[in-house]
Protein backbone atom coordinates (compact mmCIF):
# COMPACT_ATOMS: atom_id res chain seq x y z
CA UNK A 1 0.00 0.00 0.00
CA UNK A 2 1.44 3.39 -1.01
CA UNK A 3 1.41 6.05 1.72
CA UNK A 4 1.28 9.67 0.46
CA UNK A 5 3.25 12.25 2.51
CA UNK A 6 1.38 15.49 3.14
CA UNK A 7 2.65 18.35 1.06
CA UNK A 8 2.81 21.94 2.33
CA UNK A 9 1.77 24.37 -0.34
CA UNK A 10 4.56 26.65 -1.57
CA UNK A 11 2.61 29.81 -0.88
CA UNK A 12 2.37 28.85 2.83
CA UNK A 13 6.15 28.62 3.01
CA UNK A 14 6.53 31.90 1.17
CA UNK A 15 4.07 33.63 3.51
CA UNK A 16 5.94 32.29 6.55
CA UNK A 17 9.30 33.53 5.25
CA UNK A 18 7.88 37.00 4.48
CA UNK A 19 6.42 37.30 7.98
CA UNK A 20 9.69 36.25 9.60
CA UNK A 21 11.78 38.64 7.53
CA UNK A 22 9.39 41.56 7.98
CA UNK A 23 9.49 41.48 11.80
CA UNK A 24 12.98 43.07 12.09
CA UNK A 25 12.01 45.69 9.53
CA UNK A 26 8.88 46.71 11.42
CA UNK A 27 10.75 46.72 14.75
CA UNK A 28 13.48 48.89 13.22
CA UNK A 29 10.90 51.37 11.98
CA UNK A 30 9.40 51.56 15.45
CA UNK A 31 12.75 52.41 17.04
CA UNK A 32 13.38 55.46 14.86
CA UNK A 33 13.33 58.54 17.13
CA UNK A 34 12.23 61.98 15.99
CA UNK A 35 14.06 64.38 18.31
CA UNK A 36 13.22 67.92 19.41
CA UNK A 37 16.02 70.45 19.23
CA UNK A 38 16.10 74.01 20.58
CA UNK A 39 18.76 76.72 20.45
CA UNK A 40 19.19 79.52 23.01
CA UNK A 41 21.52 82.48 23.46
CA UNK A 42 22.90 83.56 26.85
CA UNK A 43 24.91 86.63 27.83
CA UNK A 44 26.13 87.03 31.41
CA UNK A 45 27.23 90.22 33.11
CA UNK A 46 30.94 89.42 32.80
CA UNK A 47 30.57 89.38 29.00
CA UNK A 48 30.42 85.61 29.03
CA UNK A 49 28.38 84.63 25.97
CA UNK A 50 27.37 81.19 24.83
CA UNK A 51 24.79 79.37 22.75
CA UNK A 52 23.07 76.28 24.10
CA UNK A 53 21.21 73.45 22.40
CA UNK A 54 18.84 70.99 24.06
CA UNK A 55 18.19 67.66 22.33
CA UNK A 56 15.27 65.55 23.59
CA UNK A 57 12.52 63.23 22.41
CA UNK A 58 9.05 62.41 23.65
CA UNK A 59 8.03 59.00 24.97
CA UNK A 60 4.82 58.25 26.87
CA UNK A 61 4.20 61.98 27.26
CA UNK A 62 7.60 62.40 28.92
CA UNK A 63 10.49 64.49 27.61
CA UNK A 64 13.62 62.34 27.65
CA UNK A 65 17.09 63.86 27.05
CA UNK A 66 19.45 62.44 24.45
CA UNK A 67 22.93 62.38 25.98
CA UNK A 68 26.30 61.84 24.32
CA UNK A 69 25.14 63.21 20.95
CA UNK A 70 27.44 65.44 18.90
CA UNK A 71 26.04 68.87 18.10
CA UNK A 72 27.68 71.20 15.59
CA UNK A 73 27.28 74.95 15.98
CA UNK A 74 27.29 77.32 13.01
CA UNK A 75 27.00 81.03 12.31
CA UNK A 76 26.24 83.14 9.28
CA UNK A 77 23.18 83.56 7.03
CA UNK A 78 23.40 80.02 5.66
CA UNK A 79 25.30 78.47 8.55
CA UNK A 80 28.45 78.36 6.45
CA UNK A 81 30.79 79.15 9.37
CA UNK A 82 31.41 76.20 11.66
CA UNK A 83 32.00 77.49 15.20
CA UNK A 84 32.67 74.12 16.81
CA UNK A 85 31.09 70.95 18.19
CA UNK A 86 30.04 69.71 21.62
CA UNK A 87 28.46 66.60 23.14
CA UNK A 88 25.16 66.69 24.99
CA UNK A 89 25.32 66.01 28.74
CA UNK A 90 22.99 63.89 30.88
CA UNK A 91 20.28 66.54 30.47
CA UNK A 92 20.60 66.56 26.69
CA UNK A 93 22.30 69.98 26.74
CA UNK A 94 25.32 71.02 24.68
CA UNK A 95 26.84 74.50 24.93
CA UNK A 96 29.44 76.46 22.98
CA UNK A 97 31.21 79.52 24.39
CA UNK A 98 31.47 82.66 22.28
CA UNK A 99 34.69 84.50 23.25
CA UNK A 100 34.41 88.25 23.60
CA UNK A 101 36.94 88.79 20.81
CA UNK A 102 35.17 86.47 18.37
CA UNK A 103 34.03 88.33 15.26
CA UNK A 104 30.51 87.31 14.28
CA UNK A 105 29.02 88.31 10.97
CA UNK A 106 25.69 90.16 10.96
CA UNK A 107 22.91 90.27 8.41
CA UNK A 108 21.41 93.41 6.86
CA UNK A 109 19.32 94.02 10.00
CA UNK A 110 22.32 93.80 12.32
CA UNK A 111 21.41 90.37 13.71
CA UNK A 112 23.71 87.50 14.54
CA UNK A 113 22.54 84.26 12.94
CA UNK A 114 23.26 80.99 14.74
CA UNK A 115 22.28 77.42 14.04
CA UNK A 116 22.85 74.04 15.65
CA UNK A 117 22.67 70.70 13.90
CA UNK A 118 22.47 67.06 14.88
CA UNK A 119 23.49 64.79 11.99
CA UNK A 120 21.42 61.82 13.20
CA UNK A 121 22.29 58.13 13.27
CA UNK A 122 20.70 54.74 12.66
CA UNK A 123 18.04 55.18 15.35
CA UNK A 124 17.68 58.97 15.65
CA UNK A 125 16.66 61.33 12.87
CA UNK A 126 18.68 64.43 12.03
CA UNK A 127 17.51 67.77 13.43
CA UNK A 128 18.54 71.41 13.32
CA UNK A 129 17.54 74.70 14.91
CA UNK A 130 18.18 78.35 14.03
CA UNK A 131 18.34 81.54 16.06
CA UNK A 132 18.78 85.24 15.30
CA UNK A 133 20.05 87.56 18.04
CA UNK A 134 20.59 91.29 18.38
CA UNK A 135 23.37 92.23 20.75
CA UNK A 136 22.11 94.33 23.65
CA UNK A 137 23.93 95.99 26.53
CA UNK A 138 22.18 95.87 29.91
CA UNK A 139 23.56 98.03 32.72
CA UNK A 140 22.53 98.11 36.39
CA UNK A 141 23.42 100.71 39.04
CA UNK A 142 22.58 100.21 42.72
CA UNK A 143 22.22 103.29 44.91
CA UNK A 144 20.91 104.14 48.37
CA UNK A 145 19.67 107.48 49.74
CA UNK A 146 18.84 107.31 53.46
CA UNK A 147 16.77 104.14 53.69
CA UNK A 148 15.60 104.11 50.07
CA UNK A 149 17.41 101.54 47.94
CA UNK A 150 17.07 101.95 44.19
CA UNK A 151 17.96 99.77 41.20
CA UNK A 152 18.58 101.84 38.03
CA UNK A 153 18.62 100.01 34.70
CA UNK A 154 19.66 100.99 31.21
CA UNK A 155 19.46 98.93 28.00
CA UNK A 156 20.68 99.88 24.55
CA UNK A 157 21.96 98.44 21.29
CA UNK A 158 24.66 99.81 18.97
CA UNK A 159 24.22 101.06 15.44
CA UNK A 160 26.47 103.35 13.36
CA UNK A 161 28.64 103.85 16.46
CA UNK A 162 25.64 105.22 18.37
CA UNK A 163 23.64 103.98 21.32
CA UNK A 164 20.07 103.06 20.41
CA UNK A 165 17.80 102.90 23.50
CA UNK A 166 15.73 99.77 24.05
CA UNK A 167 12.25 101.13 24.76
CA UNK A 168 9.07 99.55 26.11
CA UNK A 169 10.68 96.31 27.21
CA UNK A 170 10.45 94.52 30.56
CA UNK A 171 13.49 93.67 32.67
CA UNK A 172 12.95 91.17 35.51
CA UNK A 173 14.77 91.59 38.83
CA UNK A 174 15.53 88.57 41.02
CA UNK A 175 17.35 87.53 44.17
CA UNK A 176 18.73 83.96 44.27
CA UNK A 177 17.28 81.69 46.93
CA UNK A 178 18.27 78.14 47.82
CA UNK A 179 16.60 76.34 44.90
CA UNK A 180 15.29 79.10 42.62
CA UNK A 181 15.19 82.81 41.88
CA UNK A 182 12.91 85.00 43.99
CA UNK A 183 11.19 87.69 41.86
CA UNK A 184 11.70 91.13 43.37
CA UNK A 185 9.92 93.13 40.68
CA UNK A 186 9.87 94.09 37.02
CA UNK A 187 11.07 97.31 35.44
CA UNK A 188 9.48 98.78 32.32
CA UNK A 189 12.01 100.62 30.17
CA UNK A 190 10.95 104.06 28.96
CA UNK A 191 11.70 105.68 25.59
CA UNK A 192 15.25 106.39 26.76
CA UNK A 193 15.83 102.74 27.60
CA UNK A 194 15.99 103.44 31.35
CA UNK A 195 13.99 102.34 34.36
CA UNK A 196 14.25 102.37 38.14
CA UNK A 197 12.90 100.09 40.83
CA UNK A 198 12.80 100.42 44.60
CA UNK A 199 14.38 97.45 46.35
CA UNK A 200 12.68 96.02 49.47
CA UNK A 201 14.52 96.35 52.78
CA UNK A 202 13.32 93.16 54.50
CA UNK A 203 14.94 90.41 52.42
CA UNK A 204 17.23 88.05 54.38
CA UNK A 205 20.85 87.87 53.25
CA UNK A 206 23.84 85.79 54.23
CA UNK A 207 25.70 86.01 57.53
CA UNK A 208 27.03 89.44 56.51
CA UNK A 209 23.77 90.65 55.00
CA UNK A 210 24.99 90.33 51.40
CA UNK A 211 22.55 89.75 48.55
CA UNK A 212 23.06 88.96 44.86
CA UNK A 213 20.77 91.09 42.68
CA UNK A 214 20.10 89.83 39.14
CA UNK A 215 18.43 91.83 36.36
CA UNK A 216 17.71 90.05 33.10
CA UNK A 217 15.90 89.75 29.80
CA UNK A 218 14.29 86.32 29.74
CA UNK A 219 13.68 84.41 26.51
CA UNK A 220 13.41 87.67 24.59
CA UNK A 221 12.60 86.97 20.92
CA UNK A 222 15.32 89.40 19.78
CA UNK A 223 17.86 89.58 22.63
CA UNK A 224 17.69 86.05 24.02
CA UNK A 225 18.74 85.68 27.68
CA UNK A 226 20.80 88.62 28.93
CA UNK A 227 21.57 89.31 32.58
CA UNK A 228 23.67 91.43 34.90
CA UNK A 229 24.26 90.74 38.58
CA UNK A 230 25.93 92.40 41.52
CA UNK A 231 26.53 91.55 45.18
CA UNK A 232 25.64 94.25 47.72
CA UNK A 233 25.04 94.50 51.46
CA UNK A 234 21.28 95.11 51.26
CA UNK A 235 20.04 92.02 53.07
CA UNK A 236 19.03 91.39 56.67
CA UNK A 237 21.62 89.22 58.48
CA UNK A 238 20.08 86.12 60.08
CA UNK A 239 19.78 86.06 63.86
CA UNK A 240 20.19 82.45 64.98
CA UNK A 241 21.84 83.03 68.35
CA UNK A 242 19.66 81.70 71.17
CA UNK A 243 19.44 83.57 74.51
CA UNK A 244 21.37 82.14 77.44
CA UNK A 245 18.18 81.27 79.34
CA UNK A 246 16.46 79.88 76.30
CA UNK A 247 15.17 76.33 76.68
CA UNK A 248 14.57 74.19 73.58
CA UNK A 249 14.98 70.63 72.33
CA UNK A 250 18.36 71.51 70.77
CA UNK A 251 19.82 73.26 73.86
CA UNK A 252 21.56 71.67 76.84
CA UNK A 253 18.63 72.52 79.14
CA UNK A 254 15.34 70.91 78.16
CA UNK A 255 12.04 72.85 78.32
CA UNK A 256 10.30 72.87 81.70
CA UNK A 257 7.12 71.32 80.35
CA UNK A 258 9.11 68.35 79.09
CA UNK A 259 10.90 67.87 82.42
CA UNK A 260 7.59 68.04 84.37
CA UNK A 261 5.81 65.68 81.98
CA UNK A 262 8.63 63.15 82.03
CA UNK A 263 8.87 63.31 85.85
CA UNK A 264 5.13 62.61 86.21
CA UNK A 265 5.30 59.67 83.80
CA UNK A 266 8.35 58.14 85.49
CA UNK A 267 6.79 58.61 88.94
CA UNK A 268 3.67 56.81 87.78
CA UNK A 269 5.64 53.92 86.26
CA UNK A 270 7.89 53.38 89.29
CA UNK A 271 4.91 53.88 91.60
CA UNK A 272 3.16 50.96 89.88
CA UNK A 273 6.29 48.81 90.26
CA UNK A 274 6.51 49.68 93.98
CA UNK A 275 2.80 48.97 94.49
CA UNK A 276 3.19 45.58 92.78
CA UNK A 277 6.19 44.62 94.99
CA UNK A 278 4.39 45.68 98.20
CA UNK A 279 1.30 43.74 97.12
CA UNK A 280 3.35 40.58 96.49
CA UNK A 281 5.00 40.86 99.91
CA UNK A 282 1.60 41.32 101.55
CA UNK A 283 0.16 38.30 99.73
CA UNK A 284 3.11 36.17 100.85
CA UNK A 285 2.65 37.17 104.52
CA UNK A 286 -1.07 36.49 104.40
CA UNK A 287 -0.45 33.03 102.97
CA UNK A 288 2.01 32.22 105.80
CA UNK A 289 -0.54 33.31 108.47
CA UNK A 290 -3.19 31.10 106.94
CA UNK A 291 -0.88 28.07 107.05
CA UNK A 292 -0.18 28.61 110.74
Amino acid sequence: MLIMKPRIPIYYITLLLISILSVPLFSQERTIISPYITLQYFKISDEHRYIQTTLTYSSNRMEIPLCGMEISFHSGPAGEDLLGTALTNDNGIAAFDLPENMLLSKDADGLWLFSSEFAGNDTIEAASSELSVRDVKLEMVLSQVDTIRTISLKAYTSGNSKEIPVAEEVVMVYVPRMFSLLPVGEANLDENGTASLEFPSDLPGDSLGNLTIISKFEEHPEFGNVEVKEVINWGVPPSNAAPVAHRALWTKTAPRWMIITLSILLTGVWGHYLFAVISLIGIKRESKKEKQ
